[in-house]
């Protein structure tokens, strides 16, 4: 009696899409911003480089706008029902975090001290951006999601239409709260 198992996984293998790890040349950005779902960790490095871990550029758009923002697309239209996306994106330093209609996006820790950073979350999803220290933040949440920053000047913070911004450090705050939300300090 001969094993179906090879069967199974070739059949296997030859439904499901080729995704593999993918270096995407980008020129230069400043600042990151993720559209539609999917998971971005930003990691300290000399030089800037974006890799998709999971996914591919097939399903995912991944570019730098005018101003130097790196924009992902996270799925077109081609994209399969059951599609996952993990970016990795190393840099240097970064100006600008953004995560618009769900995702997450994370920093590792090893950035050196900044002087600024700007934070916002439209429409649901998370940026965790603690490992970053930075003199003066701001941050903003619309529609729902979560911001965790550190600060050690100011922290000017607005949550619109519910959601939540946590942060660390002894910063001086300015914030706005409407339609539901909370800016608080975390523990």
């Amino acid at each position: 009696m001969r094993s179906i198992l090879p069967l199974f996984v070739a059949a296997l293998a030859a439904s499901a899409p080729a995704l593999a790890v993918e270096q995407v040349p980008v020129p230069a950005f400043r600042a990151i911003e993720l559209h539609g779902g999917g998971i971005v960790t930003v990691i300290p490095a000399s030089v800037q480089r974006v890799t998709i871990v999971e996914g591919a550029t097939q399903f995912t758009r991944v570019r730098v706008d005018r101003e130097g923002k790196l924009e992902i697309d996270a799925c077109n239209e081609r994209c399969p029902a059951d599609y996952h996306l993990r970016i990795r994106i190393e840099t240097p330093s970064i100006m600008g975090l953004g995560v618009n209609g769900g995702g997450l996006m994370t920093t590792e820790q090893g950035f050196a001290p900044q002087r600024e950073i700007g934070v916002a979350v439209n429409g649901g999803g998370k940026i965790d951006a603690r490992s970053i220290d930075a003199a003066a933040v701001g941050a903003a949440v619309n529609g729902g999601g979560q911001i965790l920053v550190r600060s050690n000047r100011t922290l000017g913070a607005a949550v619109h239409g519910g959601g939540e911004i946590v942060y660390w450090g002894n910063p001086v705050v300015a914030s706005s709260i409407g339609g539901g939300g909370a800016v608080r300090k975390g523990g």
